[in-house]
């Protein structure tokens, strides 16, 4: 079987582009909430527990009705979850404290579903 010689380097610029657009479809937010005003704060957590489009919305769900969160972005794929809030209403150890908070099961028990590894201010 003969391959012709362009097709390999073809096959290799395609891989290139394929790989860029993909990258770039993965640091798209998995989620975007908005609660309130766009503007406040920034507060940026790697939280174990996020990993796919499921876990990130209920992770944005425990936030709903806490006030002086304005809005959460997750990025699933780097467990990164973002928040824009208001440091006179809320601090980051209330944040925290929320999202490390056992979740109810129910049959009546409770497990630790998210961990933050680490909080960083914009």
């Amino acid at each position: 079987m003969n391959i012709p010689k362009y097709i390999i380097p073809v096959l290799v610029i395609l891989t290139l582009f394929g790989g860029f657009y993909l990258r770039t479809a993965f640091t798209q937010p998995t989620t975007m909430a908005a609660f309130g005003e766009s503007e406040g704060t920034k507060l940026e957590c790697v939280v174990e527990g996020v990993k796919c489009k499921g876990t990130a919305r209920f992770f944005t769900m425990l936030y709903e009705d806490v006030p002086g969160i304005s809005g959460i972005e997750t990025y699933a794929s780097d467990h990164l979850v973002v928040f824009t809030y208001d440091p006179s209403v809320i601090t980051p150890d209330s944040i925290r404290a929320i999202m490390e908070a056992p979740v109810l099961l129910n049959d009546g028990s409770s497990v630790q579903v998210f961990k933050c590894l680490s909080m960083e201010q914009e």
